[in-house]
């Protein structure tokens, strides 16, 4: 059974008309927010790295937008770029199941790729839906705990071949070539989780350059170069090379019976995906119990043991966070805004919020745990149990499905309000109500250039 090629059959076959309303809607939602996240996340000193390098290094005067930026250069640099920029701010969209952020690199290279060759928009909505297939999938084959316990971050390696067959799409490249792009695009993917040693910017870089290396990947394709035959199930390809307890059949499971586009989630918290259905919890039990930090004795914080190596442990690190990756990735920090703010937005993760120190007395009450038993329905749930001893008494609440998943979503309306939110600082409004406008109307466009331009339209950030 060649794994790659029927991934490659089904989603060659996905076109606008083939597909239901609800993974179309999904398509124009996920864009909303991508542009919306990537246009904030601008503002990151990251992101101002990249948008440097872009200025002195990338080709010049191409067709192709740096969101949040004058900046045009070639379709592989800017999905560099913008998908760099967007995964800085760490509220861009995810996946329980496969456990990884599939926007930030399946738009970047959709943009672009849609920018350089004009395709019609429709085709577009069907690319976007074709790239979350497919990184959701090799993301749930590879088996995030284990690809996490090998040292790769999901994002960055399954990303690389969603964003090749996006581009592929576009191009609208045979079956044939699209499976040699695969095949190339295996060989680049990438993305190691060292960067949680010192806080390091490379996991930001990593969607970016999965949505580069799957252009690169289409291109060569569609010159004829060639790619591995069977890329992810191959004695030595991808499921057997990144992960100790793979299942090639997740690939092509249910094939047209659900979409994974459907089943991805809005990250309403601006922190790792894992903290926030303990900040869903946090904010619960103490709006309900109306608790106050100087009462609280002791915090106990149960998540499922997929999350210990990742957002609890080492506890001096996560007890004591030196930067803002640092912060992003500690359920302790998590649990301490949520307690002193009844939030964890962008400002709980700010420089000049971590470096006041405002929550170092609660965050040494935090003990958080790894639970055997959450751990046996994770991934499906990513739950949380909070419990808060205080001078009156213990309260506690629990959280099956953080705000955002599919099982408790945003609406369209808590979309757009989360779209201005995130906005507001680098886009004037009546821009805003246009992106707006033109993304949910997509089909009826000309071409994404429509769409581009405005994200171009920042105010007040130097770039």
């Amino acid at each position: 059974m060649n794994i790659s090629r029927m991934l490659v059959e089904h989603v060659h076959a996905i076109t606008y008309d083939s597909l239901p309303d609800e993974a179309r809607d999904r398509a124009k939602y996920f864009l909303l927010d991508h542009i919306g996240v990537t246009l904030r996340a601008v503002e990151a000193a990251s992101s101002r790295v990249f948008h440097n390098y872009a200025q002195k290094r990338a080709p010049k005067g191409g067709p192709c937008t740096i969101i949040g930026s004058a900046l045009k250069t070639d379709a592989p640099h800017a999905a560099l770029v913008n998908g760099g920029v967007s995964h800085a701010t760490e509220m861009d969209d995810v996946t329980t199941r496969s456990s990884l952020h599939p926007a930030v690199s399946v738009m970047p290279s959709t943009l672009a790729v849609a920018e350089a060759h004009q395709p019609d928009p429709k085709q577009v909505i069907a690319a976007i839906v074709a790239g979350y297939e497919v990184t959701n999938r090799i993301g749930n084959a590879v088996n995030p705990t284990s690809h996490y316990e090998r040292g790769f971050h999901p994002t960055g390696t399954c990303g690389t071949f969603a964003s090749a067959i996006t581009a592929s799409k576009l191009l609208r490249l045979s079956v044939e070539a699209t499976s040699h792009a695969m095949g190339i695009a295996g060989s680049q993917a990438a993305g190691s989780m060292q960067y949680l040693d010192n806080g390091a910017w490379t996991k930001r870089f990593h969607p970016g350059w999965a949505a580069h290396s799957g252009i690169i990947a289409a291109y060569l394709a569609q010159e004829g170069y060639s790619g591995p035959e069977d890329i992810l199930g191959g004695k030595t390809g991808f499921l057997h090379g990144h992960s100790d307890d793979y299942t090639p059949e997740y690939v092509v499971e249910h094939f047209g019976e659900y979409w994974e586009i459907s089943e991805s989630a809005i990250k309403p918290y601006a922190c790792c995906r894992y903290n926030h259905a303990s900040i869903d919890a946090t904010i619960e039990v103490c709006k309900t119990h109306d608790i106050q930090p100087e009462e609280i004795r002791r915090v106990k914080v149960r998540v499922p043991e997929t999350s210990v190596m990742v957002v609890i442990e080492p506890y001096d690190m996560k007890t004591n966070p030196q930067n803002i990756v640092d912060a992003q990735f500690s359920l302790q920090y998590a649990v301490a805004v949520a307690i002193l703010r009844r939030a964890a937005g962008l400002d709980e993760y700010a420089d000049d919020f971590l470096r006041s120190q405002v929550y170092s007395s609660i965050i040494k009450k935090i003990e958080c745990y790894g639970d055997a038993e959450m751990e046996k329905e994770f991934p499906d749930k990513w739950q949380a149990h909070v419990e808060i001893e205080t001078d009156r008494g213990v309260f506690e609440a629990h959280q099956d499905y953080p705000k955002g998943d599919s099982r408790n979503p945003l609406t369209w309306d808590e979309l757009i309000e989360r779209f201005y939110v995130m906005t507001a600082p680098v886009l004037e409004k009546e821009t805003g109500d246009l992106l707006i406008e033109r993304v949910r109307n997509l089909e009826s466009l000309s071409s994404m250039s429509e769409v581009m331009e405005l994200a171009s339209k920042v105010q007040g950030v130097p770039v």
